[in-house]
């Protein structure tokens, strides 16, 4: 069971998504092996160019076929859904499937799984489809970890905020409900320490959270607009536009399958409501150190955007 980064051959899926964006460049750092799935060609040329030394696949995870064909000869998977894809869940059964027929054959020694905090919650669509891909992987008997991130800091705009001469953040949901976020920094650091350290992880389940108290985006305003030097007003998008803003930001168009546009509504809806809460513990354990405040992650992008 124990790691060999220079043979073990791992698999990421959504390798072009914004979670990957900050695990891939540590796991090309230690692994020698690493193939990369990605769902458009655009996504495909763009991480050829960038881990070249990395196997870059397109593939339909909704088709077992393709599945199977991207586990020839895996040693370890770290999967990552399509966000609000009306099959997420189906995918999520086709990769385990075909883990296991790798597993059969002795190959395939770990399935880390990114699922999000609070997967049981039943309003939301989008946690609730991946409740049942935990529940698969649990009963599959595949040696598995699952990663529960929830919000993500880095969805925060503080380079558009400093561009504008009195800037304006529009909410998508009331901007009084409180959160807690992790950055993905800290979201890819301790994912490559469970791929890493394949054996303290087996059959856990982490829930991932980096801030404590929660705070609402009201004080997160309150904290950029310190930083930048210039008060954000903030205001909340009605909720259809609201709802198109979502879409437009994750599929880049409004016209969307009516499952995800649900996911959407829903989502929107519940965080207006009772936001996404959880205890920052078990990601200082995973990280060794506390992990990243919204105060130094706002240090960071607002010297990121200088720099630029």
């Amino acid at each position: 069971m124990a790691t060999n980064p220079n043979k073990d051959l791992v698999l990421i899926t959504c390798a072009s998504g914004k979670q990957c964006s900050h695990l891939l460049p540590l796991l090309v750092q230690k692994w020698k092996h690493l193939r990369l799935v990605v769902n458009s060609s655009t996504s495909e040329q763009r991480l050829k160019k960038q881990y070249t030394d990395a196997e870059v696949i397109k593939a339909d995870l909704a088709d077992p076929h393709e599945t199977r064909r991207i586990f020839q000869g895996v040693t370890a998977v770290y999967h990552v859904g399509p966000s609000f894809h009306p099959h997420e869940t189906e995918i999520g059964y086709n990769m385990i499937d075909a883990a296991l027929a790798s597993a059969e054959k002795g190959i395939l020694k770990h399935f880390v799984y990114s699922s999000v905090l609070d997967s049981q919650i039943r309003k939301l669509t989008n946690h609730d489809c991946k409740r049942y891909v935990e529940e698969y992987l649990i009963e599959s008997g595949l040696p598995y970890t699952i990663l529960q991130p929830t919000h993500f800091m880095d969805t925060f705009p503080v380079p558009l905020l400093m561009s504008q001469e009195s800037p304006v953040y529009s909410a998508l949901w009331n901007p009084k409900i409180e959160f807690s976020y992790i950055a993905l920094r800290d979201l890819g650091e301790a994912s490559a320490r469970v791929l890493e350290q394949r054996e303290t992880h087996l059959m856990a389940i982490y829930p991932l959270v980096g801030t404590s108290p929660p705070m609402s985006y009201n004080r997160v305003c309150e904290i950029v607009s310190h930083k930048i030097g210039k008060q954000i007003k903030v205001t909340q998008k009605p909720f259809d536009e609201a709802v198109s803003a979502v879409l437009i930001r994750t599929f880049g168009t409004e016209q969307v399958h009516p499952h995800t546009q649900e996911t959407a509504q829903r989502m929107l809806l519940y965080y207006s409501n009772h936001g996404l809460i959880g205890n920052p513990n078990v990601l200082q354990w995973l990280l060794g150190r506390k992990p990243t405040s919204y105060d130094e992650w706002t240090d960071i992008q607002v010297q990121l955007a200088r720099e630029q």
